[in-house]
């Protein structure tokens, strides 16, 4: 064979290949040169120009995605060409279906809008993964008669977004317009609905009828963010809006985020809506008005700080005559409230019911924040009727916010006449609370009452809703945002904002001058005192250049049950006290310290901040809460007023429920003056505090008394750090019934005495009986030598009547081989009180799943002869479920992930919903350190 032709035809046979657009092929083969005519040919058509170039346009200047972009614009009408609808991802249009395949990125030039009004309608598929990006002026409107169809998946949500985002600039509000359905429902704006044309408020495209069951298609997995362009003062894009849509359109799982105006918007019609997000809207999260009678369920709303207004705004009409009434059915809503005010002037507020709106909400949480406007407001003389003819009612709700409540009032200018105390109204009705909703984020901690008090049967009072026996839109375990939404979960995690510069006090404390170099801390150029009675809701605002400053003795929030007043503490707020001072909330009165662990509340003494001095045990006095709960003080819990030790503020009452308000991230340094031998000022005081105050990630550190205490009530606490705290670091009497979990102390060789100190009554009959119940504790004592009172280092001595459930506790002592380098008894009973071994007989006083590693593991103690020798403590203990004297092996508290003798070894206390499930003994699992990011940390 001639080798040189074979090279001929192999060389033209690649050229060939090569040459997609026609031309010579000029082929060099060494000896001779060979010129070949290569016939031009057209290129063939790609599957997106052949499915799509009928009804779109491809931006060739465009990718996104490593996409080609394809332009919508103008309408979309039927076809009578042949069908281009591809294979797999790639859509097209067959007759009147126009599908949006995921195989391109497609683009909204100007109003694209899906049908005539009632004429040349289409349906409008979109395929899930499909991502749709708008310019400044660019919406989609579906028109009535048309359809969307747009069903995404958790793992493919579709995607309606702004082009700067789709090119990876900043996403913000109002780059584009967002989603308009219009429908054939009723709306009361039209007085005859069966010749209906309300006008949009923007592009006056018609909307309205007379069909309830009207369908404007599907929307699920759908998202929608960075919408709502302005046009003028009165007219803005709503994310997504729906106008007189029908009963037959399906609606679930969609998000709308950083809307520059509403979140959704309902005008009139029957659509429901299940499992939405709304994040960051600027205006109204959810609004309706004008006739919607559909219904809403699990939908979780979060405002941004100085950016939204109001969760719901509920409208119905002006005119008390017009048909349809706004009267939708609500449930498992969860509205987290901003602080602040958007650049409108609107303040962040709840719910707001108004012109003549009715309702029937069930299992609604409402969270504000310190700085956030009124939770739940009814406004003018038609909404009160509402709420009195039962057409707008609330039931098994929470309400859990600084400023609770706004009430109907009469206002001759306004023409308002009926006026609604609405605390009144909401509490009257069942199942509703004015408590701590006990949050993690918008999840529902284990203990949160939440959890357990939601309306169940919902599907009974309407077959739209399932039933979802929970307040708020979340049940604790399951989270249904994952997968599909935008800002919420790690893909834009919000990093910590910085703190504000303040440049002046806030109403209630007054400026003093700061001279340079007074404050270890140098950037601090406003210190804002606070003294005095505090008899009107006052807001302690964060900033990185302020103190406030607790001064003259005193400062005591409220009146006893009367005056009742707010002392609110943002996040990352810093106080300090001088000498005599302290804060106490009276009775009836609240105090909301809400940090973060981004950002402590920390309360700390005055030598603590200044320069050239150093903080101590004592130099302030701490915080006194001071509650209407149970204690066996009282004989008459009806008419109670004991006298709280330091300052005789009264405490007691009849109600184990009551509210003081919340304290979470606070850290708490240098406390506890001495005022003589028996009267000492604790870290943190709850004296006959109600379970409806939330307490959690709290530390008490180096305080000169005891770090926490409890006088009766039924306050639950969880996540606490006590630290080298004086006298005793958790410390109840008088008849305290609540709950803990996850607390770890730690003491100060030779300056401390006992981590647990437990006492009842000594009275014979008095109650309630002192019984908290305690799960996952680690105590480390102190050595066995005295403090400056007389007092050595010691575990948990349980006396005075006490009962009590303790488990999955751990206390390790130190292991030395004499008094000076080891700790006192770990483990100690004291039967002076008859009824103490009484309650170890009936099991009234157990300890379960425990670990004493100690030296000197158990101590039995009496006063009276008549109880000698009881009990035999190490007997009592190793006879219960659990229980051993093993030795550990910890580091700062936490054991190795490879421990067997802590780890899997514990009881798990969660059939008490308080409690999160668990299976360790101590505070910790070996794996999650809860203090990091927000204590202080012993020297």
């Amino acid at each position: 064979m001639d080798l040189k032709h074979i090279f001929k035809l192999g060389a033209l046979s690649t050229a060939m290949a090569l040459a997609g657009c026609g031309g010579d092929i000029n082929i060099n083969t060494g000896s001779e040169e060979v010129v070949t005519e290569i016939p031009t040919t057209t290129p063939t058509q790609s599957a997106q120009a052949t499915a799509y170039s009928g009804f779109a346009e491809r931006n060739t200047s465009l990718s996104v995605d490593g996409k080609e972009v394809w332009t919508l614009k103008g309408s979309l009408a039927p076809s009578t060409s042949a069908s281009t609808i591809g294979s797999g991802d790639t859509g097209g249009q067959d007759a009147d279906t126009i599908v949006l395949g995921n195989d391109v990125v497609w683009e909204l030039d100007g109003a694209v809008i899906a049908g005539g009004d009632k004429e040349s309608s289409v349906k409008l598929e979109v395929r899930a993964g499909t991502k749709i990006i708008g310019g400044s002026d660019s919406y989609l409107v579906v028109s009535r008669d048309s359809s969307i169809h747009a069903e995404g998946s958790q793992t493919q949500p579709i995607v309606f977004t702004s082009k700067e985002s789709a090119l990876g600039q900043p996403g913000e509000a109002g780059q584009w317009g967002g989603l308009v359905l219009l429908g054939n429902a009723p709306v009361n704006t039209c007085p005859d609905l069966t010749a209906c044309d309300a006008a949009f408020e923007v592009g006056s495209h018609n909307y309205g009828g007379d069909d309830t069951e009207d369908s404007s298609g599907t929307l699920k997995y759908v998202r929608v963010e960075f919408g709502g362009f302005k046009i003028n003062d009165t007219q803005e894009m709503n994310g997504i809006s729906f106008a007189a849509v029908g009963s037959q359109t399906v609606v679930d799982h969609i998000q709308v985020h950083l809307n520059n105006d509403d979140g959704v918007e309902f005008w009139g019609g029957n659509v429901s809506i299940s499992n939405v997000v709304l994040t960051e809207n600027f205006d109204d999260s959810l609004d309706w008005t004008n006739g919607w009678q559909g219904s809403a369920q699990h939908v979780y709303i979060r405002q941004a700080d100085n950016g939204s207004n109001r969760g719901i705004e509920a409208d119905s009409s002006s005119d008390a005559s017009a048909t349809p009434q706004s009267q939708p059915a609500i449930a498992n809503v969860t509205i987290e409230v901003a602080n602040g005010e958007n650049s409108g002037g609107d303040d962040a507020e709840g719910i707001l019911f108004r012109k003549g709106t009715g309702a029937h909400a069930y299992n609604v949480l409402v969270k504000g924040d310190v700085n956030s406007g009124e939770c739940l407001e009814i406004n003018d003389d038609n909404t009160v009727v509402s709420t009195q003819d039962g057409a707008l009612t609330m039931q098994n709700s929470l309400v859990d916010c600084v400023e609770p409540f706004k009430d109907a009032k009469v206002d001759a200018e306004e023409g308002r006449s009926l006026a609604l105390d609405v605390e009144a109204w909401f509490l009257g009705q069942d199942g509703n609370l004015a408590a701590a909703s006990d949050l993690n984020g918008y999840m529902p901690n284990s203990g949160s009452v939440a959890l357990t008090s939601g309306a169940a049967n919902l599907s009974n009072m309407d077959q739209r809703l399932t039933d979802a026996p929970y307040i708020g839109a979340f049940d604790g375990t399951n989270d249904w945002t994952e997968g599909w939404t935008t800002a919420i979960h790690g893909d834009a995690a919000p990093t910590p904002v910085a703190l504000p510069v303040l440049t002046s006090c806030p109403v209630g404390t007054s400026a003093e001058s700061v001279v340079s170099g007074v404050y270890k801390d140098d950037s601090i150029n406003l210190v804002c005192t606070l003294e005095g009675n505090v008899t009107s809701n006052t807001t302690l605002l964060a900033g990185e250049n302020v103190m406030y400053k607790i001064d003259g003795g005193a400062v005591v929030v409220g009146g006893d049950n009367t005056d009742s007043a707010t002392l609110a503490i943002q996040a990352g707020t810093k106080l300090f006290a001088t000498d005599n001072s302290y804060i106490a909330v009276s009775r009836g009165s609240k105090i909301m310290a809400k940090g973060s662990a981004e950002h402590p509340i920390e309360m700390t003494s005055e030598q603590d901040v200044i320069m050239g001095a150093e903080g101590s045990r004592g130099q302030w006095g701490g915080l006194v809460l001071l509650g209407n709960g149970l204690t066996n003080k009282c004989d008459d819990p009806m008419s109670c007023d004991v006298a709280f030790e330091v300052g005789d503020f009264p405490y007691g009452g009849n109600d184990n429920a009551d509210s003081s308000g919340q304290i979470s991230y606070v850290v708490v340094k240098y406390a506890g003056f001495k005022v003589n031998d028996t009267q000492e000022m604790n870290g943190i005081s709850f004296a006959a505090v109600g379970s409806g105050t939330q307490v959690d990630h709290i530390q008490v550190h180096a305080n000169g008394d005891d770090g926490v205490e409890f006088w009766g009530g039924a306050v639950n606490m969880k996540y606490v750090y006590l630290t080298e705290n004086f006298d005793d670091s958790l410390d109840w009497t008088n008849g305290w019934q609540g709950k803990a979990q996850f607390v770890y102390i730690t003491h100060e060789d030779g300056s401390a005495n006992r981590g647990i100190e437990g006492d009842s009554h000594k009275g014979s009959g008095d109650t309630p009986v002192s019984k908290p119940v305690l799960s996952n504790v680690t105590i480390l004592p102190g050595v066995d030598i005295e403090n400056a009172s007389g007092d050595k280092g010691e575990g948990i001595l349980l006396r005075v009547a006490t009962a009590a459930s303790l488990n999955n506790v751990l206390v390790q002592g130190r292991k030395g081989s004499t008094s000076t380098t080891e700790t006192g008894e770990c483990l100690e009973l004291d039967g002076t009180y008859a009824d103490l071994v009484d309650n170890v007989t009936n099991n009234e006083l157990t300890i379960n799943h425990s670990v004493i590693d100690c030296n000197e593991p158990f101590k039995y103690s009496s006063d009276n002869a008549a109880t000698a020798d009881a009990v035999n403590v190490e007997t009592w203990f190793l006879g219960q479920a659990g229980n051993s004297t093993a030795a550990v092996s910890i580091t700062d508290g936490m054991p190795a992930t490879t421990d067997t003798t802590l780890l899997g070894q514990g009881i798990d206390m969660s059939s008490d919903s308080f409690f999160e499930s668990t299976d360790y003994i101590g505070a910790f699992d070996g794996t999650n350190d809860w203090r990091q990011g927000w204590t202080h940390s012993p020297k």
